[in-house]
């Protein structure tokens, strides 16, 4: 009976997939992303030096600097985080061009930079970062995070001039209902559904 159940664990065993080197390593970076967004964006890098062609690497890599500049450090700090930012979605971009998940980092670097310097960014930017919306709204109608973000964008851009954010309050919703059906594939980007949710929380004020 013994041999049997070894037998039959052993096989179960042989059956599971295992995870690749570049899995684990992924994952990893994925769970630093939680607790130390330094330690990630250091993570990301050190795979997308072995994952050569794999713009997803670079991708996080760059999410997590956009992330840890969002006013929390000194400007010198934020401007490092920035500059590397921008270096890594050059580099994601060069390995997928057109890519709508790309573009909306993109769109995000640049209101941090607007944030970072209104005055030398605002009007530098603001067009460039319209288009970009635009543009990956076009390419993906669908995906939240481009909903989601491009709402924001506008949202920020109408309160700067005083008027309504409610015309745009529309497009959060859809983009939660867009989120909740979202299926996660592979290590493809899956996040916004929080920030989408917390947005929403203005419209209702």
């Amino acid at each position: 009976m013994k041999t049997i159940i070894t037998t039959l664990v052993l096989f179960i065993s042989l059956s599971l997939p295992a995870q690749t080197g570049y899995e684990k390593a992924m994952q990893k970076g994925l769970e630093l992303m939680a607790s130390d967004l330094q330690a990630a964006s250091q993570q990301f890098e050190r795979i997308s030096k072995a994952e050569k062609e794999n713009w997803l690497p670079p991708y996080y890599a760059a999410l997590c600097n956009i992330n840890g500049s969002w006013g929390q450090n000194s400007k010198e700090q934020t401007l490092l985080h920035l500059n590397k930012a921008q270096e890594l979605i050059n580099e994601a971009e060069f390995l997928s061009d057109n890519n709508p998940e790309i573009m909306v980092l993109q769109g995000m670097l640049n209101t941090c930079w607007i944030q970072y310097d209104s005055r030398t960014y605002g009007m530098k930017l603001s067009g460039a970062t319209n288009a970009i919306y635009e543009k990956a709204l076009q390419l993906a109608p669908q995906n939240p995070r481009v909903i989601s973000n491009r709402a924001r964008w506008l949202m920020g851009s109408a309160k700067f001039f005083g008027k309504d954010i409610a015309p745009y309050c529309g497009e959060i919703d859809k983009a939660i209902e867009l989120f909740e059906k979202e299926i996660p594939t592979g290590f493809d980007p899956s996040w916004g559904e929080k920030g989408a949710t917390d947005v929403k929380k203005q419209c209702e004020k």
